[in-house]
């Protein structure tokens, strides 16, 4: 066992833990599972210093919805606290597991009901990333003029990346769609409590029942229905051969607590490209896809656009 995690633990919790143990799969930050005689937490470093904004984010979500009807962690340390200038925290873990192994139809519907929850937890003025002065909460706008911008430069960012990685065609798809599509996405709309990766490995569950949300490192203020479609593409990246529609019923547990407008519709089909071009681009960016899979992704981004010429014309 590192004696330095011991003696953090030792020093935040009030006692030394007996397991310390890597999580090493799919995670921003430096992450331990550690437990102790009176708990299991959950200790993160910072992992290369240039991180700590996001770091900082996550952890002051969980305080600012701990008194919400959202699953998050407790936090242990009253910050993100030092040690050797390395940022640190602990909260406690959570039970359930992730259903990145297991996404069933009730899961999935009842994943769509607490991503409504967390949407109708703030409103925002305006759209950015979510940043906090002490406990205070505030929004850093984004760069772009709008959301309609920002999306339009994320359509570039990531059709360059598909292009780098191997997917010529994806990626002139994807421009070419928004090129002449992009236009008709909203410009004007209030901006919600996001929590920008909104999928199965952050999502926790005890049979079917959500039992946790973790990881808003990237959470933002942006608009709820292309956080609703990007979730949506999320699910369904976890069980694409599923025999029943992932989408929809995530969707559809979406609707069970919180209203959809008619606009949806209109604008699904974009954030659906959009968002799946962005997955797969990241995916791709971090060496994380087989041969097969980036083929495989390749063809539902080519029908993700068909499916957006047809519904769009």
């Amino acid at each position: 066992m590192d004696d330095k995690i011991a003696s953090i633990v030792e020093r935040e919790v009030g006692e030394s833990p007996f397991s310390v143990v890597r999580v090493d799969e799919g995670l921003l930050h430096e992450t331990y599972d550690v437990s102790c005689e009176t708990g299991r937490y959950v200790l993160q470093f910072d992992s290369d210093g240039e991180r700590d904004d996001s770091l900082r984010r996550g952890y002051n979500c969980y305080i600012t919805l701990c008194d919400s009807d959202i699953p998050v962690p407790e936090v242990v340390t009253e910050t993100v606290t030092s040690d050797d200038g390395r940022g640190y925290t602990i909260v406690e873990k959570l039970q359930g597991t992730t259903g990145e192994k297991d996404i069933s139809p009730e899961r999935t519907r009842n994943a769509g009901r607490v991503l409504a929850r967390i949407h109708e937890f703030e409103r925002f003025d305006e759209a950015g990333w979510l940043r906090f002065e002490g406990r205070e909460l505030s929004v850093e706008r984004f760069e772009a003029e709008g959301l309609r911008e920002w999306v339009l430069e994320n359509v570039v960012e990531s059709s360059t990346c598909l292009r780098n990685g191997g997917l010529e065609t994806a990626g002139t798809d994807v421009e070419d769609v928004f090129d002449r599509f992009g236009g008709t996405l909203p410009e004007a709309f209030r901006p919600v409590f996001c929590h920008n990766d909104y999928s199965p490995d952050n999502v926790l569950f005890e049979d079917d029942a959500v039992t946790g949300v973790i990881d808003f490192d990237r959470a933002t203020a942006n608009n709820a229905q292309r956080a609703l479609a990007k979730a949506a593409n999320c699910f369904w990246m976890h069980d694409p051969n599923a025999d029943w529609n992932v989408r929809e019923m995530f969707y559809d547990g979406y609707r069970e607590r919180r209203n959809v407008d008619s606009s949806f519709e209109r604008n699904e089909p974009l954030y659906r490209v959009e968002t799946l071009a962005n997955i797969v681009a990241a995916l791709l960016h971090m060496d994380e896809l087989s041969e097969y899979e980036t083929g495989f992704y390749a063809e539902q981004i080519r029908e993700a656009v068909e499916r957006a010429k047809r519904t769009i014309r």
